[in-house]
C-alpha cells in the first residue's frame, strides 16, 4: 500500500467514526455538555488506532461540535438543535409559459467562476478527491500511447470503448442497453439539447418539475418552447397527479424531468412513482426525457432504478454525464434514445459531426478498470457527511421556520426560510459580503414565484471560512426581520 493510499485510507476512517459520533449526538445518545468516552475506549470499541480516534474528535472540535476540557476529556456542545424540517413547495398549478431570459443565472454562473468568492451557488463537483490525480495520470499516459490525433472523424456516436463501459454501467440503474444504442454528447445539457431540438419545434410546451434547475429553464427559452411547471415535493419529486392533470389539459410534447437527486431540491422520485410516469407516456403517446446526472450520487449501496429500467416501448430518452461525477470540463455526456435513436443520430450528425477523443478515452480507462467506483463510493459517503454538515449549520444558525431538503445523493439541497426572508435581497447582501448563493428566482419562469427560498451546494469541504460564511449567511437572513 502507498503512502497515499495509507492518508486516504486513514482520512476515511477518521472522518467516518466522527460521522458515526455526530449521528449519535444528533439523535439524543449524548446530549449536551455530557462526557464523551475517553480517546482509549473510543479506539478499543471501534478498533481503530489512537491517532484515529483522537483525529475523529478533533473534526467534531473544529466543526464546533464537541469541546475539550483539559485533563477532563470531549464534552458534547450545547446549542440550539432545531429540528430542520423539509420544505412546503407551492401545489398550485401553472400555465404554459416563455420564459424569459433571466440575467441573474449568468452572474451566478460568471461569479461563481471567480476565486474570491465563497460560492455555493454553481452545482459543481468536488475537486479534492483523488480520482482527478489520477485522471491526470491518464490523460497524460494516453497523450503519449494513444493515437487521439492524425486519425480522421471518430465514430458519429463516440468513442466504442466508452459506450461498452457505458452499456456494461446503465445495468446498475436497471437499464439494458448495446454500445451501439449509446450517442455520446457534450455534456448531459448537450444531449438533452439534442434530444429536444429532435422533439419538438418552437412553440411547443415542455413540462417540466418546478423548482427547475435554471439550465434546463435557459435551454428551453433558448429554442422558442414553452415551459409548464409541474409542482414537485421535496422527497418524492413531480407530483404526477398534477402531471396527469396537465396532460389532459394542454398538449404537452415532451417531458422533462430529474426523477434521481433532482436540482434544486434533491428528491428522489419513488420506484413505484417512476413505473407510474412510464404509464403517463405511454397512455398519452409522448417521449419523456430524463435526466439521470446525479444517479450515481446515491448515499445508499444501492443505486436507484432509472425511469427507463420501466420503459418497454423506447419512450423514454436518458440523458447523463461525468460532469457531477467527476468534473465538467470533460465534457462528456450521453444519451441512450429508445425508439428515437435514427433520429438522435442524424440530429447529432448535423450539429456536431465529433467530438473531442481523448477525454472519452481517459473516462472509458478509469470506468474499465474499477478507478469510477472507488471514487463513487468515496464521493457518496463524503458528500452525505457535507450534507449533514450543512443540516447542523442550517438548524443552529438560520432563522426560526427555515426548511431543508434533506437529500439522498447528489450534492444541493433546497432552503426555505420565513416569509419575511427575501432571498434575492439576500443574495445581493451576500454577494456583497463575497458569499454566493444561488436564488429562488432562477429557478422557476416565473422570478417571483420561490421569493423566499434558496439553493445550496455543499460539495466543496467545510472549512472554518466555509463555515463562517454559512454564519454570516444566517445573520443577513436574520436580520431582515428587523428590517421588516
Amino acid at each position: 500500500m502507498t503512502e497515499t493510499q495509507k492518508y486516504a485510507k486513514e482520512t476515511h476512517l477518521y472522518s467516518r467514526l466522527a460521522d458515526q459520533i455526530q449521528d449519535q449526538i444528533r439523535h439524543g445518545v449524548y446530549r449536551a455538555d455530557e462526557k464523551l468516552p475517553s480517546v482509549r475506549l473510543l479506539a478499543r470499541t471501534h478498533n481503530v488506532s489512537i491517532s484515529t480516534a483522537l483525529a475523529a474528535y478533533g473534526l467534531l472540535e473544529d466543526h464546533g461540535v464537541i469541546y475539550v476540557k483539559p485533563k477532563s476529556g470531549y464534552f458534547v456542545k450545547s446549542f440550539m438543535n432545531r429540528e430542520v424540517k423539509a420544505p412546503k413547495i407551492r401545489q398550485e398549478a401553472t400555465l404554459p409559459a416563455e420564459v424569459s431570459s433571466m440575467q441573474r443565472v449568468m452572474e451566478v454562473m460568471r461569479d461563481s467562476s471567480d476565486a474570491s468568492f465563497i460560492s455555493f451557488g454553481a452545482a459543481v463537483p468536488s475537486a479534492d478527491f483523488p480520482v482527478i490525480s489520477q485522471l491526470k495520470k491518464i490523460f497524460a499516459q494516453k497523450v503519449r500511447s494513444d493515437a487521439f490525433l492524425g486519425i480522421g472523424y471518430d465514430s458519429p456516436k463516440g468513442n466504442e470503448p466508452l459506450r461498452r463501459q457505458l452499456a456494461r454501467r446503465a445495468v446498475d440503474a436497471g437499464v439494458h442497453v448495446s454500445p451501439e444504442e449509446i450517442v455520446i454528447t457534450p455534456g448531459c445539457q448537450g444531449g438533452i439539447a439534442l434530444c429536444l431540438r429532435t422533439l419538438t419545434k418552437p412553440g411547443d410546451i415542455i413540462a417540466v418539475e418546478s423548482p427547475s434547475y435554471y439550465g434546463l429553464l435557459q435551454l428551453i427559452e433558448a429554442l422558442g418552447l414553452k415551459a409548464i411547471e409541474i409542482p414537485s415535493d421535496a422527497e418524492t419529486g413531480m407530483s404526477l397527479d398534477a402531471l396527469r392533470m396537465a396532460l389532459e389539459q394542454w398538449p404537452i410534447k415532451v417531458i422533462l424531468t430529474i426523477p434521481s437527486f433532482n436540482n434544486p431540491v434533491g428528491a428522489l422520485m419513488p420506484d413505484a412513482n417512476k413505473k407510474r410516469l412510464v404509464e403517463f407516456i405511454e397512455h398519452h403517446d409522448i417521449p419523456l426525457i430524463e435526466d439521470d446526472i446525479y444517479g450515481d450520487l446515491c448515499y445508499d449501496d444501492i443505486r436507484p432504478r432509472a425511469v427507463k429500467s420501466f420503459d418497454t416501448q423506447g419512450r423514454v430518452l436518458l440523458c447523463s454525464s461525468v460532469s457531477k461525477t467527476l468534473e465538467p470540463q470533460l465534457g462528456i455526456g450521453w444519451v441512450m434514445p429508445g425508439k428515437y435513436q435514427e433520429q438522435i443520430e442524424y440530429e447529432r450528425f448535423l450539429t456536431s459531426i465529433t467530438s473531442f477523443r481523448l477525454p472519452q478515452l481517459a473516462v472509458a480507462e478509469l470506468l474499465a478498470h474499477g478507478g469510477y467506483e472507488r471514487h463513487l463510493r468515496q464521493a457518496r459517503e463524503v458528500y452525505r457527511q457535507r450534507r449533514d454538515r450543512l443540516t447542523d449549520l442550517v438548524a443552529e444558525h438560520f432563522p426560526e421556520g427555515t426548511r431543508m431538503s434533506r437529500p439522498q445523493g447528489g450534492f444541493v439541497a433546497w432552503v426555505q426560510m420565513p416569509n419575511w426572508v427575501n432571498s434575492t435581497e439576500l443574495y445581493i447582501a451576500a454577494r456583497e459580503q463575497g458569499i454566493l448563493i444561488a436564488p429562488g428566482e432562477i429557478f422557476s419562469s416565473n422570478p417571483r414565484k420561490y421569493p423566499h427560498s434558496i439553493r445550496i451546494s455543499y460539495a466543496n469541504a467545510w472549512t472554518a471560512e466555509r463555515e463562517d460564511a454559512i454564519k454570516v449567511l444566517a445573520k443577513l437572513a436574520v436580520s431582515q426581520s428587523r428590517s421588516a
